[in-house]
């Protein structure tokens, strides 16, 4: 049995429907990935050009220098990972406003990987989460002695943030001066924990929350995946109908 004219006119309707749903996910979603991804970049030039920041690494302790390896992958990720952002966010928004098929079936490509990075991470978070907390704890003592140095507001503000999240104060193996009670909970500053334990600690509670925060964000990359697929193909039947 043949669909009659107005079936065919019907679902005709609703496939483009589907399609100019689709460019408006795209557009919208390419937006927040563009604004995003610059946001990141800009913070993580900030980080590196900032005088402040600079001074993580070359700060000395006895002609030792200090271990800030922790700060120079935070600084490369978050300046790595706008570029990225912006470049893909550019490209699809280019993508969806032309209906360029070739364009999409790019931007889906790379997006995917972007997806399946962002689920790797999350795993690899989980399964390294004692030593990313070690590494954050490392990255902690660092600013300790670097406010110790400069007594800067910014790195003070810094300390006061991490202080009263986690209810700690000092560095393991530092005797707590003065300067830096001043950053510390009102309550007893010498008798609480010390801020590594409580780093490492909360990282490990963390972790599950922040696994599921990558692999939902890959989760959602993918959905664009599947979007922009959607609509190259509506653009190819388009273009079939035409011919």
């Amino acid at each position: 049995m043949k669909p009659s004219p107005e079936n065919s006119f019907q679902i005709a309707v609703t496939m483009d429907r589907c399609g100019v749903m689709c460019k408006y996910m795209l557009l919208v979603f390419n937006i927040i990935l563009t604004v995003l991804g610059f946001a990141s970049l800009v913070f993580g030039l900030w980080l590196n050009f900032q005088n402040n920041s600079r001074d993580m690494f070359s700060v000395n302790e006895d002609n030792k220098s200090m271990d800030s390896n922790v700060f120079r992958i935070v600084v490369y990720i978050l300046v790595i990972l706008g570029s990225v952002m912006v470049a893909l966010g550019i490209f699809g928004e280019y993508a969806a406003c032309n209906d360029s098929k070739i364009a999409l079936q790019v931007f889906c490509v790379f997006l995917f990987l972007l997806a399946a990075a962002a689920i790797a991470v999350g795993a690899l978070a989980y399964s390294s989460k004692d030593t990313v907390g070690k590494k954050f704890g490392e990255l902690y003592s660092d600013i300790h002695k670097l406010y110790e140095k400069n007594k800067d507001e910014t790195v003070a503000a810094t300390l006061r943030v991490v202080h009263d999240l986690l209810q700690c104060c000092g560095s393991a193996g530092v005797h707590l001066t003065e300067l830096v009670k001043k950053t510390c909970p009102k309550a007893r500053p010498g008798n609480l924990p010390k801020c590594q334990e409580s780093i490492e600690r909360f990282i490990d509670q963390s972790a599950p929350l922040v696994t599921a925060a990558f692999v939902g964000t890959g989760a959602l990359l993918i959905t664009q995946v599947v979007c922009a697929a959607l609509f190259s193909s509506k653009i190819q039947r388009g273009c079939e109908e035409s011919l």
